[in-house]
């Protein structure tokens, strides 16, 4: 699954920001998060899209509607 990673300084004192690191987010996929179920059903969802990549147009959005 996707989990979301804020972005902060850290203790380095020549990474600064203006406005407290606002908008640095980033989208991390993490392999174990979620359950086993959830995890097959993304998995599902993955096959299903490489094995029709060329016959239908694809649906960002898929996986994020299981979450």
């Amino acid at each position: 699954m996707w989990r979301l990673k804020i972005g902060d300084g850290g203790k380095d004192p020549h990474i600064f920001s203006t406005n407290n690191f606002l908008g640095r987010q980033i989208w991390k996929f993490d392999p174990d998060a979620g359950t086993a179920q959830e995890r097959i059903q993304v998995e599902e969802a993955r096959l299903n899209f490489y094995h029709n990549r060329f016959h239908n147009r694809a649906c960002g959005d898929r996986i994020w509607r299981f979450q």
